[in-house]
């Protein structure tokens, strides 16, 4: 339960890098918005017609003409701004936080989850539509991340006191609503397959344990991390656990049956009317009570 009101510092470190760069370690999330960084470069450097940046968002036709790779490459073309900055920063606090819970491996494949999944509904939406709208930023996975983080610890305080549930719910509704606003089909099919991506997935990884509204879908191992053996076992403690639970609430039930009738016996009988075995049981079960009571 403590983990619905807190959280490790972000700052504190703890994600196992995949390689370093000097003293930099170089992290799942360290590497993408080292890449988000290049990107804001690129756009500035590259000129008016962002010859290069067009080469890789995500563009339905495109997609169709069998250029696959943007289904991937998407998020990274960002324009330079304090805006984006500051998407880098909170995505820089948040993912770090996931990636330490959930380790660099299964991080960057739930990452992938938020890239392609989205960019396929896109995608399939374009089809049956005669004009295709271009879709590009990591502030789609950032989001996606954010949904993560709030549906793990969804009380977790921002500034100014405002829980973790409820900046999500502020940011992703502003987000429907703009794309309410411009009539953008492509905008409103990207956020809400964010979103199930980030809910789903999420839950896929094991984590999000309190929504039990939230579907899980079965994942392999090399992605989640755990392997079968693992959770096998995990499978047969759990059923062991369950067995040995109603085995001994069966024979709880049984004895207090048996007291019962040692009970009646007596308001009948009188306690002499008990032999050796029954009077043994009444006294074992009335240390028991007091024992309970003690505690």
């Amino acid at each position: 339960m403590s983990d619905r009101f807190s959280y490790s510092n972000p700052w504190a470190g703890g994600n196992e890098p995949w390689f370093r760069v000097g003293r930099v370690d170089v992290t799942t999330t360290v590497a993408l918005i080292s890449l988000g960084i290049l990107s804001a470069f690129i756009w500035a450097l590259e000129g008016v017609q962002h010859e290069f940046s067009r080469k890789i968002l995500l563009n339905s036709d495109k997609v169709s003409d069998g250029e696959i790779w943007r289904l991937v490459t998407w998020p990274l073309v960002n324009e330079p701004s304090i805006w984006t900055i500051f998407l880098f920063f909170i995505l820089y606090l948040l993912g770090n936080q996931l990636e330490n819970l959930m380790g660099r491996r299964p991080f960057m494949f739930f990452l992938l989850l938020l890239t392609v999944l989205p960019g396929t509904a896109v995608f399939l939406y374009g089809l049956g539509n005669s004009s295709s709208q271009l879709m590009y930023g990591l502030r789609y996975v950032e989001l996606g991340v954010l949904i993560a983080f709030a549906a793990q610890y969804p009380t977790a305080r921002f500034w100014p006191g405002v829980p973790a549930y409820g900046i999500v719910g502020v940011i992703f509704g502003l987000d429907i609503l703009q794309a309410l606003s411009v009539r953008s089909g492509p905008q409103l099919i990207m956020l809400i397959a964010v979103a199930a991506t980030a809910l789903v997935g999420f839950r896929s990884f094991g984590y999000a344990n309190d929504l039990q509204w939230i579907p899980k879908v079965r994942l392999p191992s090399v992605v989640t991390g755990m392997s079968p053996v693992r959770r096998s076992r995990g499978t047969r403690r759990s059923s062991r656990r369950r067995h040995l639970k109603t085995v001994t609430e069966i024979r709880e039930n049984s004895a207090e049956r048996e007291i019962d009738k040692i009970l009646d016996q007596v308001a009948e009988s009188g306690i002499n009317s008990l032999s050796k075995t029954q009077r043994k049981k009444l006294e074992e079960h009335s240390k028991k009570l007091r024992k309970r009571r003690d505690e």
